[in-house]
C-alpha cells in the first residue's frame, strides 16, 4: 500500500521516512508533500492508501486535509501527527473521520503500528478493493492513451505490460467504435468479448476503443468475427478495425487507422464492420462529376429565392455524395466547399457589380461535424448565403450576373444568346440590353473577353498547349484563337507565355 507523508517541516518529513522500515513491511512510500494543498494534488495523481500529516501547516491545516478526504468519500485513512497534546484537536479530528492520532514525538513502533492498523482496516473493506480496482483501471486507461497518442516512454509500456500480461510479445490491433459505454456495460462486453478473443475494453476521448491480441499469423481471425457478431448488434455503431501491428510499441499505427474510418460509418451505412479492404478501391469523387449541373440548380435556387428548393437540392446531393461507390469523406468536403466556393464567388461578385462590400464567409465545417447533423450545419451555410444575396440585389442584376456565370463555366462550347436567356428566363433581347448596360459591351464581345481572360489563366497557370488552350475556350481552329488572342493582347500565346515566364524568372 502507498504512504505518503504531508509535513512542512523538512525534519519532521525526513525523519519520518527514514525511522521506520516502510518498504520491510510492504509499503510504498510516496514523494512527501509539503503542504495540504501539494497532497491533494498527489491525491487526484497518484491516489495514495495512507496518509501520515502534520496539523498545524502553512496554509491549510492537516484537519482540512482530512475534510477535503472525507468529503470526496475517498477510501484513503489519515493519521494526524501533532507537537500538542490537547483533547480539542482529537475531537476536531474524529468528526473529519481520521483514523488515528499520534504525537510527533511517538517512537517508530507506535507510528508503523498505527499504519498497519489502518491497512487492515483498508484490506476489510468493500470500498478500499473497489477503489483499488478503479484505480488500476485508471492507470491502464492513462498509460493506453500515451501509447496510442505516440508520446510515451519505455517505462510506460513496460508498465502497462506488467498490467496486462496478454499483451506482451504478440500482434495487436485496435478496433474502435463512435460511442462510449457506462463502466458497468463496458465489463459486461469485455467479459462476453472474452469468451472468443483476448480485448481490453476502454473509453478513450469518448470512444470505444478495444485493443486485442491477436495471433501472429492471424489463424484467429474466426474468433474475432464471432466476437464481433456478438457485440455489434448492442452497440448501434460499427466496429472499425485498424491495422494488425507487430508489438505494443506500434499500436499508435493500429489506432490512427481505426480513427480514420470513423466517417465511413456514414457512406457504408449497412455494414457492422469496417476495415481498410472495405474501402480499399475508393479512389474518391472527382470534383467535376456532376458539378455543372449542381452549380446550375444551385443558382437556380438563388434566382428564384426558394428556400425549400435548395435545402431539397442539397439533401439529394449529400444522398449522393454518401452513396457513391468511390466517395471519400476528404472527396465529399471538396465536392461540397467547390460548390460552395462557387456560391461565395458569385455573391461576392455581385456585390462588387452593384458597389457594395464584399462579404467575408466562415468556412464550411470540417466533415466530422457535419456529416451526422449536416441539416443543421451545412444547409444553414447555404441559405445564409442566399439571404445575403437577396439582400445584395435587384433582379435586372441578378439576370446579369446569372448569365456572366452560366457563360463563364461553357466556354469551350457555342453558347447562344437564345440558351442563355431561357437559362436566366428572360426574353433574349432584354438579356442582350441588360448586358450592354451592365458591362458596357455585346454579347458578342463580352464571351470574346470572358474566353481570352480564361485563355490567359490558362497559359500563366498550366502547361497546356496552345491546341488544348483554343479547345478549353471554344476554339476548334487554334489558327483562328492565335490571332484573336494576338488581337486581345497584343501578342500570341507562346509569346504571352514566354514572356511571363521571363518575368517571373
Amino acid at each position: 500500500m502507498r504512504v505518503l507523508i504531508v509535513d512542512d517541516e523538512i525534519i519532521i518529513r525526513e525523519g519520518l521516512c527514514q525511522v521506520v522500515p516502510w518498504s520491510e513491511h510492504g509499503f510504498q512510500l510516496l514523494e512527501p508533500a509539503v503542504s495540504a494543498e501539494e497532497a491533494m494534488e498527489v491525491i487526484r495523481d497518484t491516489c495514495p492508501d495512507i496518509i501520515i500529516t502534520d496539523i498545524r501547516m502553512n496554509g491549510k491545516s492537516g484537519l482540512d486535509l482530512a475534510a477535503y478526504v472525507s468529503g470526496q468519500r475517498l477510501p484513503i485513512e489519515v493519521i494526524l501527527l501533532t507537537g500538542y497534546d490537547e483533547f480539542s484537536y482529537a475531537q476536531e479530528a474524529l468528526r473529519q473521520g481520521v483514523s488515528d492520532y499520534l504525537l510527533k514525538a511517538s517512537e517508530p513502533d507506535a507510528i508503523l503500528h498505527a499504519v498497519m492498523r489502518a491497512r487492515d482496516r483498508l484490506t476489510d473493506t468493500k470500498e478500499h478493493v473497489q477503489w483499488k480496482q478503479w484505480e488500476h483501471d485508471r492507470l491502464i486507461l492513462s498509460l493506453t492513451k500515451k501509447i496510442v497518442a505516440d508520446k510515451f516512454q519505455q517505462e510506460d509500456m513496460d508498465q502497462l505490460i506488467e498490467l496486462i500480461p496478454e499483451l506482451q510479445e504478440s500482434a495487436l490491433q485496435v478496433i474502435m467504435s463512435d460511442r462510449s459505454l457506462p463502466l458497468t456495460e463496458l465489463k459486461k462486453k469485455e467479459e462476453l468479448w472474452n469468451k472468443y478473443i483476448f480485448g481490453k475494453w476502454l473509453n478513450i476521448n469518448d470512444r470505444l476503443t478495444i485493443i486485442v491480441r491477436r495471433d501472429s499469423r492471424l489463424e484467429d481471425e474466426y474468433l474475432l468475427q464471432m466476437a464481433a457478431k456478438k457485440i455489434t448488434p448492442s452497440l448501434e455503431k460499427p466496429m472499425l478495425l485498424g491495422t494488425v501491428v507487430s508489438s505494443i510499441s506500434n499500436l499508435s499505427a493500429s489506432y490512427q487507422k481505426a480513427k480514420s474510418l470513423l466517417l465511413y460509418e456514414w457512406l457504408l451505412p449497412d455494414n457492422k464492420i469496417i476495415s481498410a479492404k472495405e474501402i480499399l478501391e475508393r479512389d474518391g469523387i472527382a470534383h467535376t462529376e456532376n458539378m455543372k449541373d449542381y452549380e446550375d440548380r444551385l443558382f437556380h435556387c438563388m434566382n428564384t429565392g426558394g428556400y425549400q428548393e435548395l435545402t431539397r437540392l442539397l439533401e439529394e446531393l449529400v444522398t449522393w455524395l454518401f452513396s457513391h461507390p468511390h466517395a471519400t469523406p476528404g472527396s465529399i468536403q471538396l465536392y461540397v466547399q467547390t460548390l460552395f466556393i462557387s456560391m461565395l464567388r458569385f455573391v461576392n461578385r455581385v456585390a462588387s457589380s452593384v458597389g457594395k462590400r464584399t462579404i467575408n464567409y466562415k468556412s464550411l465545417h470540417p466533415p466530422g461535424e457535419w456529416f451526422p447533423f449536416y441539416q443543421d450545419r451545412l444547409i444553414p451555410s447555404f441559405l445564409n448565403v442566399m439571404d445575403d444575396y437577396r439582400d445584395l440585389v435587384d433582379r435586372q442584376s441578378n439576370y446579369v450576373q446569372m448569365a456572366i456565370l452560366y457563360i463563364e463555366n461553357r466556354l469551350n462550347k457555342q453558347l447562344s444568346l437564345q440558351e442563355v436567356a431561357n437559362h436566366v428566363h428572360v426574353n433574349p433581347s432584354y438579356l442582350s440590353e441588360m448586358l450592354r448596360k451592365e458591362t458596357g459591351t455585346s454579347y458578342v464581345e463580352l464571351i470574346t473577353q470572358l474566353r481570352m481572360k480564361k485563355a490567359e489563366e490558362l497559359l500563366i497557370h498550366t502547361p497546356a498547349k496552345v491546341k488544348e488552350v483554343s479547345n478549353q475556350v471554344g476554339y476548334a481552329d487554334w489558327k483562328y484563337f492565335t490571332s484573336q488572342f494576338k488581337k486581345h493582347t497584343g501578342e500570341t500565346p507562346t509569346q504571352y507565355r514566354r514572356r511571363l515566364k521571363t518575368d517571373v524568372n
